[in-house]
């Protein structure tokens, strides 16, 4: 082994990767109080429902040098948690000294960047550069010129705009913290539990030790019933109890929180326009994720290698360590959010991607329908006289003059001038977006929809 070569760590609690060693480490991102140290990693995960009180799973979603809820002399705050599942790995895989790069998630914080530098040299890391973990995954991966990074950590997911040139540079980044891969666990732990229930009354939930090792066996469960029905087995107090889990149960359990993860990608891509939706291999291996995003018009969905954020930050370590944004004055690691990139793709207009529909003629709310012309239709609380559509039942969210549509030269669009957004087909517009018969438009919280139409003669 090269003392010397680069390694690359793609921060990601869910799994903690380490690209450059003879054989790629992968270590969740738990850590556990146990007499008088920290267990972290696979062993900390084993303890998780056995001393829920004395477990962690947020320390890096929540690095801070707060004091913890309940600190011990060894770990008083979060950052200590994170020093030793570092100083673990430094010791395991034997990476102390070495040039280490660390691909970040946007999410995190300058704040929490410096602390983390901080805190990964105390414990021996020599950390050279950072990168942003959706760049580096993404880079030498071919794109349209505006592409999306989603990724799922143990408590938030994380979209990242990508903006593609000569360089790709990171954009916006959104973060949900309704949805993560704990959420998923839990809503499919829920799930197994009123399975047991109803099939045996046997409740997994009931007991620590039962609870246990109902989530060490969930992957696989949940793995084998999305392929069709999976037999499960649990035993309790000397008792075998098993039950069987189909695929239509994992769906109905999963559909909630794939909504919040198409809610977070409707939010920040411009309606009617052709992107490209990277996904990390933990999202992609989510149950009925691919037909769930197969509703996003417009969207080409790529599925990246485990690790490849990784493997990215590896193959552009000398770019890294030479370019980047300081995190600040005194500290001398960069943080780069930009890297040479593959080039961009444009999408070839074929004939099966113009759209069949015809541009609407009418607007139709509450009934009643409203020709669209050239002179603009004004949708809003306030709108008032003959080209207006004043919204009824919600003022949540909804301008006084919230969006316009027109129609000129056989087409229809739609103007956003509103302070809280309008929606197309469940895609936010961003300034301006063209019409097809059949459109939905929703504006306000929760919403009102109203709908485009085209009528002949």
């Amino acid at each position: 082994m090269n003392a010397d070569a680069t390694i690359a760590l793609e921060l990601n609690d869910a799994a903690l990767r380490i690209a450059g060693l003879a054989a790629d480490a992968c270590v969740p991102g738990y850590a556990s109080y146990e007499a008088d140290r920290v267990v972290v990693g696979s062993a900390a995960r084993a303890r998780a429902r056995l001393a829920p009180l004395w477990s962690s799973s947020r320390h890096f979603a929540d690095l801070s040098t707060d004091p913890l809820p309940r600190p011990k002399p060894f770990a008083r705050s979060n950052a200590d948690l994170v020093y030793a599942q570092f100083a673990a790995l430094a010791a395991e895989q034997g990476l102390a000294a070495r040039p280490l790069i660390v691909a970040v998630s946007g999410a995190c914080t300058p704040e929490q960047l410096r602390l983390l530098l901080g805190v990964a040299a105390a414990a021996g890391l020599n950390v050279v550069g950072l990168v942003d973990a959706a760049v580096a995954a993404c880079a030498d991966v071919p794109s349209t010129p505006r592409a999306f990074h989603l990724d799922v950590e143990l408590h938030r997911a994380v979209l990242t705009e990508l903006v593609r040139g000569e360089q790709l540079r990171r954009g916006r980044v959104d973060v949900s913290r309704a949805v993560g891969v704990r959420a998923y666990e839990d809503a499919w732990a829920q799930l197994l539990a009123r399975v047991f229930v109803r099939a045996t009354r046997f409740d997994p939930l009931h007991q620590a030790t039962t609870e246990q090792a109902l989530y060490d066996r969930l992957e696989s469960w949940i793995a084998a019933a999305s392929r069709g029905d999976a037999s499960v087995q649990l035993e309790a107090g000397g008792l075998r109890h098993e039950t069987t889990l189909t695929a239509a149960q994992v769906l109905a359990a999963s559909e909630p929180l794939h909504a919040e993860l198409l809610r977070l990608v409707h939010s920040a891509r411009r309606a009617g326009e052709a992107v490209t939706l990277y996904v990390s291999d933990r999202v992609a291996r989510l149950p009925g994720i691919r037909d769930a995003f197969a509703k996003l018009r417009d969207c080409e969905l790529v599925e990246l290698a485990p690790g490849a954020a990784a493997t990215g930050a590896l193959a552009h370590a000398i770019e890294i360590r030479g370019d980047g944004e300081a995190l600040a004055p005194d500290v001398g690691v960069v943080l780069a959010n930009r890297l040479l990139a593959a080039p961009a793709i444009v999408p070839e207009r074929r004939p099966d991607d113009v759209r069949t529909t015809e541009a609407p003629t009418h607007l139709v709310y509450l009934g009643r329908a409203y020709a669209l012309s050239s002179e603009p239709l004004v949708i809003g609380r306030g709108a008032q006289g003959a080209r207006a559509v004043a919204v009824a039942g919600v003022s949540a969210g909804v301008s006084r003059a919230h969006c316009t549509l027109l129609r000129s030269g056989g087409e229809a669009v739609l103007e956003d001038h509103s302070t809280y957004g309008t929606f197309l087909n469940g895609e936010r517009v961003q300034r301006r977006a063209q019409l097809a018969a059949g459109d939905r438009i929703r504006v306000g919280t929760p919403g009102v929809e109203l709908e485009l139409v085209r009528i002949e003669g």
